[in-house]
């Protein structure tokens, strides 16, 4: 039984599944040894592959990231309800604040299942937001009275510019008055998280869908579809982190954008960063690891150390960084050693589990 929660994928993606039979069919066909390195122009047919086995692993690592993100928000909750009773100081409902972020963080490489079917991403972290709705849903939000900023329920019934981590940034990290609005907004956040984690991970979640990956599978006919969705989970991550987390401060030469990094307000930017390439680290080591030759993850990690090598070598937040020409060259550093970690799994990554990638929430509509 697929939770109701599923349905909205499931159908949306019903069409887009059955296109998608015939390479798969080719996929699982029985291929001569050396036959697809012979006569394929794309990625190597993965034969020996256990899709399966890689599958259970790697949702084991998904599991773990939804269920730290469910424990930090919960965390987070509960603070600012003491703090809003007088009960704890604001450095603590901060430190709740962050550890919720970091760990989010993770979870914007998964924006497909869950995540997609219940628009989270939007929710929790509204962002890039050019046009400050964040600032105006936030003024809309407390000329509530003070009962109804409080309701998660209200919340949920609100802008989703309100709903998420910069609206808590904002109140936590600006003039404006932290309570009642921050119980609200954070309860809301731990049920949105708990939520997500039993789409998951629940009887009748997506990892049932997963797991039971075939021919009939709305979404996933092949075990080799959801290696192929992680893969792209992957490179979308590395999207977001060189394109929108470090491109978008860093502007020009000419012009930078302090403001437009990420979280710049807490200080957050960096740690962010370091956090989602973490996360897709850990996938690749934990999920990946026995798909892919030593070799070539090994080469991959090589480069995830290096680029944690860069961010820590900027030595400040971004924002700060790019404001000065002796130091914004730091970022421009980082930047081009995301570019080739992305390179990098491109080229030893797919090939390896003979994949490339699909459609993500990178490319629009």
């Amino acid at each position: 039984m697929i939770r109701p929660a599923m349905l909205i994928a499931l159908i949306g993606l019903a069409a887009a599944a059955v296109q998608a039979q015939d390479a798969t069919d080719a996929d699982e066909a029985e291929i001569p040894p050396g036959a697809a390195s012979a006569t394929h122009d794309g990625p190597a047919a993965a034969t020996t592959i256990d899709h399966d086995a890689l599958r259970q692993r790697a949702l084991g690592v998904l599991a773990d990231q939804f269920g730290a993100f469910r424990d930090a928000t919960a965390g987070l909750a509960d603070a600012a309800g003491s703090y809003c009773d007088g009960d704890a100081d604001l450095a603590t409902v901060q430190d709740r604040f962050a550890a919720a972020w970091l760990a989010w963080a993770p979870l914007d490489s998964y924006q497909f299942g869950p995540i997609q079917t219940r628009g989270a991403a939007l929710s929790v972290e509204f962002w890039p937001d050019e046009k400050n709705f964040v600032g105006r849903a936030l003024r809309e939000m407390l000329k509530q009275p003070p009962e109804v900023q409080a309701d998660p329920a209200f919340v949920a019934q609100n802008s989703a510019a309100a709903q998420g981590l910069p609206a808590l940034e904002l109140l936590l990290y600006s003039d404006a008055a932290e309570c009642p609005a921050i119980v609200g907004i954070s309860g809301y956040l731990a049920g949105l998280a708990s939520e997500l984690y039993d789409d998951w991970f629940a009887p009748g979640g997506w990892a049932d869908l997963a797991n039971a990956a075939g021919p009939e599978n709305p979404v996933y006919l092949s075990s080799a579809e959801f290696t192929k969705t992680l893969y792209t989970a992957i490179n979308y991550g590395l999207d977001r982190v060189e394109e929108v987390r470090i491109a978008r401060p860093l502007g020009t030469y000419e012009q930078s954008f302090p403001t437009r990094a990420e979280a710049w307000r807490s200080g957050l930017t960096n740690a962010i960063i370091g956090a989602q390439i973490d996360g897709i680290s850990v996938l690749l080591e934990q999920g990946f690891d026995g798909a892919i030759p030593p070799a070539d993850l090994a080469s991959v990690m090589t480069v995830v150390a290096e680029t944690g090598d860069r961010l820590d070598a900027v030595g400040m937040p971004i924002g700060e960084a790019v404001k000065d020409p002796m130091t914004r060259f730091r970022v421009e550093s980082l930047e081009s050693k995301v570019e080739q970690l992305k390179t990098e799994v491109a080229s030893e990554i797919g090939p390896a589990l003979g994949v490339d990638t699909g459609f993500s929430a990178a490319d629009g509509d």
